[in-house]
């Protein structure tokens, strides 16, 4: 899938015959709806989440905000002239809006309780978003005139993730109030509201198609993070896009395609850690991305209207920044040894490499700073001797390199549970996602929750807890250190056993090797002695793992450059 290839799959992802080869002005005019991308995304300086917009062919973005603030939700006026997003600016998660340029911004909501995920309806007389501001989330509109605001939604249950059709006449959102996460409509003035998808698999994100027929959405009820479309004259039900990967948020195009936040891979190698956004055409498994790099995105959304804006050059930024070959460590300027963790109480031994020590502390103060209580005070696990081995953990574990701890399973105080986890399933593995319920719960700490969280005593999903909450995941992230799938080896499998879990367990690679990170902290004859071919296939080391772990005797193979991939994987 070659850069060179983009036009001919941007007009196949959004449901359109290409015309015969012509000149290239012919070609240009072919693309319908022409326009720009709107996308939030972390790449900006600090890590923060910005807005940014990008043109169709995704070779270049602009930062809209560069705000040290996390900017999120973003949404088109009708006439693409302004965008409404939400943002924590002032410590506290409200409404913005300002031209498609960045320029102009002002202040929408002032409230404390959460105000987020704004949409704009089609008329653009109102913007529909979710708030807290009645004690827990549901729907309201604003009047971006007058101020004016109306609760739409009224229910014990979370309604959030708001979306309007095409006629302004209803607004779909994703709602806990039969148990379980689905799709409702309810009118734009408020009413009874009707559920779409009913079905006991999560159903979440929707967006309604521009004709007003039909529905897409994400499911978990074939899979992990599906892309769904539902009929709703027919009761048709369609899938696209690839299957299993955790796509994310959904939006339609002018012209009847999709997109939505997907992984990516690099050639024949798969990092799904990357992502970017990425088109796809109802009932094809395909699909190519617009955007993408080594960052997070979220709530894509396109308009046929929106023209190129007049900015400086310092603000743009490539639209697919990537690249097939990483730049290698310099393995000398790193600190060697290990440094203890001081106050920290842990198993295992109570230190961490010197070289990952500050960015642990760095992360404790923020999660102190964040949710106001010392989570990381205590571990259940730091660094691991270099030959410890068990039957369940790796015996060429990260702790062994004293770049691994994990955290608390369960964490409560004053016999409240502060420690929640949700699923989330990112290329066919099921990944958690750590939230703390904050001290304060008046919304100047954190935000509401609107996923499912993961009961561990009786493995189910429970709606998600009423409250403020900071995304500790997000916060170890900034600072370098991520998570783990949990396990599903056919002797060590999740839906079976605790320890298989693996929530807990947070790791800080820094692109180097196992082997490279376990020479900054151990000797190097001990290592040669310990870690044989041998004693790692006893040990139950896959032979294939060894050249990925950076062993002295078994050679990497070569690099495979290539372009973006999204895999077609297969229907269920």
């Amino acid at each position: 899938m070659s850069v060179q290839c983009l036009p001919f799959l941007i007009v196949v992802a959004i449901g359109v015959s290409l015309p015969p080869p012509a000149s290239s002005a012919l070609q240009r005019s072919a693309l319908p709806g022409q326009g720009r991308i709107l996308f939030a995304a972390s790449r900006g300086d600090d890590g923060a989440f910005d807005i940014f917009s990008a043109d169709l062919a995704g070779e270049r973005v602009v930062n809209l905000t560069a705000d040290p603030h996390p900017d999120r939700s973003p949404s088109w006026s009708p006439d693409a002239e302004r965008i409404v997003f939400a943002s924590r600016r002032n410590s506290n998660w409200d409404l913005y809006m300002m031209r498609a340029d960045g320029s102009d911004l002002r202040r929408l909501t002032d409230h404390l309780a959460y105000d987020g995920e704004p949409v704009w309806s089609p008329d653009g007389r109102r913007i529909a978003f979710t708030s807290a501001r009645d004690g827990n989330l549901d729907i309201y509109t604003l009047d971006p005139v007058s101020g004016d605001v109306r609760r739409i939604t009224n229910h014990p249950a979370t309604d959030a993730q708001p979306t309007w059709s095409p006629d302004g006449q209803r607004i779909a959102f994703t709602s806990w109030r039969d148990g379980n996460q689905e799709i409702y409509s309810v009118a734009a003035d408020g009413g009874e509201a009707i559920n779409l998808t009913n079905h006991p698999a999560p159903d979440h994100s929707s967006a309604w198609s521009p004709d007003g027929r039909s529905i897409a959405f994400i499911s978990d009820r074939d899979g992990g993070g599906n892309l769904h479309i539902y009929d709703l004259v027919t009761g048709e039900e369609l899938r696209a896009g690839p299957d299993n990967l955790g796509l994310r948020d959904p939006a339609w195009t002018p012209g009847g395609g999709l997109m939505a936040v997907a992984s990516w891979a690099l050639g024949e190698r798969r990092f799904f850690s990357r992502q970017g956004v990425a088109l796809f055409s109802p009932g094809l498994q395909g699909g190519t991305f617009v955007v993408a790099s080594a960052h997070g995105y979220a709530k894509p959304s396109w308009s046929s209207r929106a023209v190129t804006p007049l900015v400086p050059e310092e603000r743009w930024q490539k639209g697919r920044s990537f690249s097939s070959i990483t730049p290698p460590v310099d393995v000398a300027s790193l600190p060697r040894g290990m440094a203890p963790l001081g106050d920290v109480r842990a198993g295992g031994i109570p230190a961490l490499a010197a070289a990952v020590k500050p960015s642990f502390d760095a992360l404790r103060r923020d999660v102190i700073e964040a949710s106001g209580y010392d989570f990381l005070g205590q571990l259940s696990e730091a660094s691991r001797a270099v030959d410890f081995q068990n039957g369940t953990s790796s015996f060429t574990s990260w702790h062994k390199a004293g770049r691994a701890f994990d955290t608390r399973w369960d964490y409560r105080v004053n016999g409240q549970q502060i420690l929640y986890i949700a699923p989330e399933w990112r290329a066919g593995r099921l990944f958690w996602r750590l939230y703390l319920r904050t001290v304060r719960q008046d919304g100047s700490m954190g935000e509401p929750l609107t996923a499912p969280v993961f009961d561990v005593a009786n493995r189910r999903l429970l709606p998600p807890p009423v409250g403020y909450f900071v995304d500790f995941t997000a916060l170890a992230a900034a600072h370098g250190w991520n998570r783990i799938a949990a396990q599903e080896r056919e002797t060590f499998d999740w839906r079976t056993q605790p320890l298989a879990l693996e929530y807990w367990h947070f790791e800080r690679r820094d692109g180097l090797s196992w082997y490279q990170a376990m020479q900054l902290v151990h000797d190097d004859q001990r290592l040669e002695r310990i870690f044989t071919r041998e004693r790692l296939l006893a040990a139950g080391t896959r032979p294939q793992f060894f050249p990925f772990l950076g062993l002295p005797w078994a050679h990497l193979p070569p690099s495979v450059p290539g372009p973006l991939v999204l895999p077609p994987g297969h229907r269920q």
